[in-house]
């Protein structure tokens, strides 16, 4: 293959990584001014947070059971006769818990996971992951603002919002027996008008996933229609040392029917929020970062609208379930919650498609990718180092590839000899183009030469190449992966130093060396002897920025080429040279003599 072709092909290969970079970027996040501020909270006042309230609460209660939540609406004034509170209750105001709850912080422990909850609001204060350290060693807290905390709920109707976070619930909890650990945490908060509203939390070992049952009792309207909303509002925290990678990937997704909805920080810039709707039901919302997903998911035919926004001079992204409020006075919903990394077989196993979020390229290219990221974990479990089992996947790529690697590099050096050829060709019949194409072709066929050999095993091995890209910038499993010494993190660039905040990147250097002896092995037509030295140059600056384990993979698949072209080279010595091609004066005079 000439170095035209190889030219050809990496600018190829740039233009299908830039697309699929810059396809999937948000837009500049500038400032908003305070105009879109103003805008946002008339707007989306359900994606806002309340202010905590002071709400004065006295003694700790354990959840008070149904005939419990009978007798304190009795004692506020509230009339239920033994029967849940009637249809009717104000969904505007305060929500004052007559139950006497305090104000309390509670702690909930798997193997997977440390969560916090406050008794203000029941909300989740904290979700700290185990088994995945943020900057400073200490684990990842999806949890961006304590002290608002999430999963809140608000009541919406035409009138105005009940916001239920600044409200103090009681608090009642389960033990498992087998490992002393809280398997239940159950809020409950009571009005004087009789209205209650309870969510219990389950959780096992083993999972990121928490179940959320939500009840809510006299709370309704027969002259409008009222919503339960309840989700994701403050944001995940930023976790990752690349943040230019980590704010790309910020943003919303929802799944309706099958249809994916995402939105990124950059498309909340004209609108503040979104709504997304219709006929389909919704399979799950979630918010979502370059590595952690916080998403809930309704049963089957219950929600059919999620609210989705954002801000994104705060970099924070949201969105909510809008629950339909029952006309009965008691609505009942149980969420599933995956609160975790994004895990492509973890997702999976929920059966609900939001395995959908994981970006895995083009629909063409995910089988690809996913067979490559199943590749690298399953050798990761016998070789426990992902730098190795990279240059493992790169030298079964060359084994692979072999035959037609050997097949181009011979046509390459078959064209190599026939240049002379070629070029007395060019200088005959230089005024007749067609002609001269003919005698070329002929030229080829007749030495069995194929002049695009050279580029079958390059395009061959592309796919692989988008697909490995794809997984080191979007698997968990990727995430702070070491190799050897500098190279840390195969997910990002293998930074050795920073010299005037220009970043030093090592690997890449290496890679263009490599790159440069492999072409001085490679067959060269004297006319294109520059591209020896232009072709490692741009290969530098296309890979300088990429994933270390990328350029790894590159690094070794030109070092295991440089091997087989020696292999090949010695192989080769003493053959006989190409024929030279006869004169046509000379062939007819040879004619003549005899």
């Amino acid at each position: 293959m000439d170095r035209k072709t190889l030219l050809a092909l990496a600018l190829t290969a740039l233009v299908v990584i830039l697309f699929q970079v810059l396809y999937f970027a948000p837009t500049e996040r500038e400032a908003y001014a305070k105009r879109q501020k103003a805008l946002l909270a008339q707007k989306a006042p359900d994606s806002l947070r309340a202010e905590s309230g002071g709400v004065s609460d006295t003694a700790g209660l354990a959840a008070p059971s149904s005939t419990e939540i009978e007798a304190a609406a009795e004692g506020a004034g509230g009339e239920t006769q033994g029967q849940p509170p009637g249809p009717g209750a104000p969904p505007v105001g305060s929500f004052v818990n007559v139950t006497g709850a305090t104000l309390q912080e509670l702690k909930v422990e798997t193997d997977l996971y440390e969560a916090t909850f406050s008794s203000r609001g029941g909300t989740l204060t904290g979700m700290k992951l185990k088994r995945f350290p943020a900057g400073k060693g200490e684990p990842v807290n999806l949890v961006r603002d304590v002290q608002k905390g999430e999963i809140g709920l608000i009541i919406k109707s035409q009138k105005g919002h009940l916001d239920l976070n600044s409200t103090v619930f009681s608090v009642s909890d389960s033990v498992d027996a087998k490992t002393g650990r809280i398997s239940k945490l159950t809020f409950l908060a009571i009005d004087k008008s009789g209205a209650s509203v309870r969510k219990t939390f389950g959780f096992r070992d083993g999972s990121y996933v928490i179940g959320l049952d939500i009840e809510l009792r006299g709370i309704s309207s027969q002259q409008e229609k009222l919503e339960c909303l309840v989700g994701w509002s403050g944001g995940l925290s930023l976790t990752e040392t690349n943040m230019k990678e980590e704010l790309r990937n910020i943003s919303t997704v929802s799944l309706l029917g099958t249809e994916l909805f995402q939105d990124h920080l950059g498309s909340f810039k004209k609108a503040a929020s979104k709504e997304h709707s219709g006929n389909v039901n919704v399979k799950w919302t979630a918010v979502r970062s370059r590595y952690f997903i916080a998403a809930f998911i309704p049963p089957e035919g219950s929600v059919s609208k999620v609210i989705s926004f954002g801000v994104p001079q705060d970099t924070l992204s949201g969105t909510r379930l809008v629950v339909p409020v029952s006309a009965s006075g008691v609505t009942q919903t149980a969420i599933m919650l995956y609160l975790g990394p994004i895990d492509l077989w973890k997702l999976k196993e929920l059966g609900v498609g939001l395995e959908r979020i994981v970006n895995m390229g083009w629909s063409w290219i995910r089988p690809v990718s996913q067979v490559i990221l199943w590749f690298l974990v399953e050798c990761h479990k016998v070789l426990p180092n992902y730098g190795l089992v990279v240059i493992l996947l790169s030298a079964l790529t060359k084994i692979v590839f072999w035959p037609l690697t050997r097949s181009s590099t011979k046509s390459m050096r078959e064209m190599q000899k026939l240049q002379p050829e070629i070029q007395k060709l060019r200088e005959k019949f230089k005024k007749d183009p067609q002609r001269l194409n003919k005698e070329i072709m002929g030229l080829y066929k007749k030495h069995k030469v194929n002049p695009l050999g050279g580029c079958l095993p390059l395009l061959l091995q592309m796919p692989v190449f988008i697909a490995l890209y794809n997984v080191l910038m979007s698997a968990i499993e990727m995430r702070k992966a070491n190799f050897v010494w500098w190279i840390n993190d195969l997910s990002s660039a293998d930074t050795v130093a920073v010299v005037s905040g220009f970043s030093i990147h090592m690997l890449p250097l290496i890679m263009g060396i490599s790159m440069f002896w492999q072409q001085k092995m490679t067959p060269t037509d004297p006319r294109q002897a520059a591209m020896t030295y232009f072709m490692p140059i741009l290969m530098v600056l296309f890979f300088y920025s990429l994933p270390s384990g990328l350029v790894l993979y590159w690094t070794a698949n030109n070092f295991m080429t440089i091997a087989q072209q020696y292999i090949m080279q010695k192989g080769e010595k003493g053959k006989q040279a190409v024929e030279p091609v006869a004169d046509e004066k000379e062939t007819q005079a040879s004619k003549l003599s005899a």
